[in-house]
């Protein structure tokens, strides 16, 4: 059964410290959303692109912090640990399971996609999404099924309110145990128009109140 994976005690600890950094990224994202993004001005697509590099980039710091943390070498990112976006993952599984983590989501929403490539095997797959204190937040559950006439099935699993979360993908293979099951994994995330406007009102009211 695949379930929902613990997050180490490091993993919690880099995601508090790097917790303001968010916060400040999301409230500049904001700005910039609702001044040039919304009214789609003349360079609001270059913008937007910015704003994803640049959340990329923060995801890249936090997991860096994590990996001096946890001995995984000199602020490596680990083979397990993926970023938002992330366009392609490959994966073979025998037997066993595998279990990703995605960092802390400067996004609002978070999309998850497995796609089966090849193999005779089927997968449970389970995603769930985390505060960064390790508590539960959301649990999506689905299967692909066993056979060689499920190749290119996918499961999708779409989270809301992901701002901050940990996302982990528990992967458990089902069939005999020496059938692969081949799969690409696939991480996208989207701001929410709302939560934008939503954020830079409140910004724009504690500037004025000062």
């Amino acid at each position: 059964m695949a379930s929902c994976q613990s997050l180490t005690s490091q993993l919690i600890k880099v995601s508090g410290d790097f917790l303001n950094k968010y916060q400040d990224f999301r409230r500049d994202a904001a700005k910039v959303y609702v001044d040039t993004i919304i009214p789609g001005k003349l360079d609001s697509e270059k913008e937007l692109d910015k704003l994803i590099d640049a959340a990329f980039e923060l995801q890249k710091d936090l997991l860096n912090a994590y990996g001096k943390l946890s001995g995984e070498g000199s602020g490596e990112i680990g083979k397990r640990d993926l970023l938002i976006p992330t366009k392609k993952v490959t994966g073979k599984l025998y037997g066993f399971e595998r279990t990703f983590f995605v960092a802390p989501s400067p996004f609002d929403k978070v999309m998850v996609t497995i796609r089966k490539t090849d193999g005779k095997a089927g997968a449970d797959i389970c995603v769930c999404a985390k505060y960064t204190s390790g508590e539960q937040f959301n649990k999506k559950e689905k299967s692909i099924e066993k056979g060689n006439d499920t190749d290119g099935d996918e499961a999708r699993f779409v989270l809301a309110n992901m701002e901050e979360k940990i996302t982990s993908i528990h992967l458990v293979h089902k069939g005999f145990p020496t059938d692969k099951f081949e799969y690409t994994v696939e991480v996208e995330g989207e701001f929410s128009k709302e939560k934008m406007e939503e954020l830079d009102k409140k910004n724009r009211a504690a500037v004025g109140s000062h």
